[in-house]
């Protein structure tokens, strides 16, 4: 019997936080950079990382716009993905320039702020072609709103928002609390947030139950310049067991 692996991997303080989940065995980690996450994973069958994949040339990502019309008020979570050049610009200053002239958008903070991850996430799919069969984009709100039927009423730091993110997981996750204390106490919230916790394992559970039936934002995904689909990956679970 083959071993399944999946991974979801969000971007944290301490760099890049992974829970995975292997004949229902949860485990965890911290890791600096992408790459260094890679080395460890890739013998993963799915890895959902909250990071944008596939990156546009010029203007923006039909995933973008329409997984933020699907989230209606979470739509704020789902932040301008930078084109190419913008990316990979020396400076915010000059990412800000570029993505302005090429997409007619400038950045914000939230944008700029994870350029350095997206660089990390497309040089490992750049080097490593292998990584392209199980490194997929998803994001945690529309996870969470798969889970819940529809986009959850309480954002994420919100107190409410935690305890209806942590009850939706905990019904697919009978030993959620102790997986969640383990996290705590080996990672300081500086290095860890509570909700870096709760959108890795909700990428985890989507990887998990979704097991080969994951669908995408479009349909029919935009593909960029290097080959990568710019799509944002969930599962349905309202539509299946």
């Amino acid at each position: 019997m083959m071993v399944m692996k999946y991974v979801g991997v969000d971007g944290c303080k301490g760099g890049w936080f992974a829970v995975w989940v292997v004949e229902d065995v949860w485990s965890f980690g911290l890791y600096e950079t992408f790459d260094v996450l890679w080395d460890e994973h890739s013998d993963a069958d799915v890895v959902l990382v909250d990071i944008p994949v596939g990156l546009p040339e010029a203007g923006t990502r039909l995933a973008d716009v329409l997984v933020r019309k699907k989230l209606g008020k979470r739509k704020n979570s789902i932040f301008n993905t930078p084109v190419r050049a913008a990316v990979y610009a020396q400076s915010k200053r000059e990412a800000k320039s570029i993505n302005q002239k090429l997409s007619g958008k400038s950045l914000s903070e939230q944008s700029l702020g994870i350029a350095k991850k997206i660089m990390e996430v497309d040089r490992v799919l750049q080097e490593h072609v292998e990584a392209r069969c199980s490194v997929h984009e998803s994001h945690p709100e529309l996870c969470f709103s798969t889970l819940f039927g529809e986009p959850l009423p309480f954002p994420k730091r919100d107190v409410l928002g935690v305890v209806d993110r942590f009850d939706l997981l905990a019904e697919k996750v009978s030993d959620l609390r102790q997986i969640i204390k383990a996290i705590r106490l080996k990672y300081k919230v500086s290095q860890v947030a509570g909700d870096d916790i709760l959108d890795a394992c909700v990428l985890t559970v989507t990887a998990w139950k979704g097991e080969g039936r994951l669908l995408s934002i479009p349909d029919s995904p935009e593909i960029d310049a290097t080959g990568l689909p710019m799509a944002i990956w969930f599962y349905d679970f309202q539509d299946r067991p």
